[in-house]
């Protein structure tokens, strides 16, 4: 049964951001190990014009081109099941065209609904939805990467079959520090400060209420500094960052690479993160790979992981969130609970082994 990985290849694990990617990359890097039924069609997808390529065999398993080449290249390669592990219009389109053509079984991940994110952020066209409801219908296994999330599926889609979907977690792991950063000389921090950390600008990850709470307590925002990560471009954002552009304890540091985000992870004190809603919460993990106090919302799916000795849970009803951070900030300690229990949930190699489960049944 031969299985075609499609999306963007990246040949650097730790040079990888986004949680989608990861999965696809890394999940192929290690199936491949040991098996030879496992295949990889690079999509010039996020390339710079310069760095696109018509197509171009990497090696016997892996090429990497334009869209319109993938028809070809599953015929000659024998495929039979088509993997995407991260959203695209045009691709979902395309690979409901192509499990037609060619009798492929599509395997699809889902990390987040683009219907849901159009009704909290605006940030999809109608259109969007229609492709992501089109390729949710031809998938013939859809992966969830939480319980949580597959109901948030099923809600969006109600005429969508539960034994369609199957919950799986992702796997994360540490990467190594490829050159040591000084956060603080680096984003003008005094020494005696504290670092509280958290990322995404966007209205789903309730950034005004950390902004707010950060700001209004005068002894958490003097001992203090508080780095956001992420967009820095959108609409949205530009309103939240003019409106704190004042506080020069907030620094609003955009996009930041795997490098820059692992010395921050090793440098910071507290990590943040209180979304509305997160389907898997990659940030959350890394955070306690490195044995990093975390809060998170009590209503995360995540959470359901984890006690309150791993992680601190933050309830909006009934805890001031600036009071929580002091706390742990006077605590100075090493999560050593959440550490353990982070590695013991995420491991690759179960990952890594649901899936090949999951391949395998077609």
């Amino acid at each position: 049964m031969n299985v075609l990985f499609v999306g963007v290849r990246w040949q650097n694990e730790e040079d990888i951001t986004s949680g989608p990617q990861k999965i696809g990359n890394i999940l192929y890097n290690r199936l491949t190990k040991n098996e030879d039924n496992f295949y990889f069609y690079g999509l010039c997808l996020e390339d710079t014009k310069e760095n696109r390529v018509d197509f171009e065999v990497i090696n016997k398993r892996e090429a990497r081109g334009d869209m319109k080449h993938l028809s070809s290249y599953i015929k000659e390669n024998n495929i039979k099941v088509l993997y995407i592990a991260r959203y695209y219009s045009s691709l979902a389109l395309y690979a409901v065209y192509l499990s037609a053509k060619h009798k492929l079984k599509i395997v699809y991940t889902v990390h987040g609904l683009v219907k849901k994110e159009r009704v909290i952020n605006g940030s999809f066209k109608a259109h969007h939805v229609l492709c992501e409801d089109l390729l949710l219908k031809r998938a013939h296994k859809i992966v969830a990467v939480s319980e949580d999330l597959k109901s948030e599926i099923l809600k969006y889609y109600p005429a969508l079959s539960k034994e369609k979907i199957e919950v799986i977690n992702n796997g994360v792991s540490i990467i190594p520090i490829k050159e040591k950063i000084d956060i603080k000389n680096t984003y003008h921090l005094e020494e005696d400060k504290k670092i509280l950390f958290t990322v995404g600008v966007r209205k789903i990850k309730n950034i005004e209420v950390i902004l707010e709470n950060f700001v209004k307590n005068k002894s958490l925002y003097e001992k203090s500094y508080l780095l956001v990560a992420g967009e820095n471009d959108t609409d949205y954002a530009k309103e939240i960052i003019n409106k704190y552009k004042e506080y020069k304890n907030i620094r609003f540091i955009g996009y930041v690479d795997t490098n820059m985000m692992n010395n921050i992870y090793s440098e910071m004190d507290i990590f943040i993160q209180i979304s509305k809603f997160e389907t898997f919460g990659m940030s959350i993990v890394e955070s306690l790979l490195h044995k990093k106090p975390v809060i998170i919302s009590s209503l995360l799916p995540i959470a359901k992981y984890f006690n309150e000795e791993e992680v601190c849970m933050y309830n909006y009803k009934e805890d001031d969130l600036a009071t929580l951070m002091l706390e742990i900030l006077n605590k100075n300690s090493i999560n050593e609970k959440g550490y353990k229990k982070a590695v013991e949930l995420f491991d690759w190699d179960k990952v890594k082994d649901n899936y090949h489960e999951v391949f395998m049944k077609f």
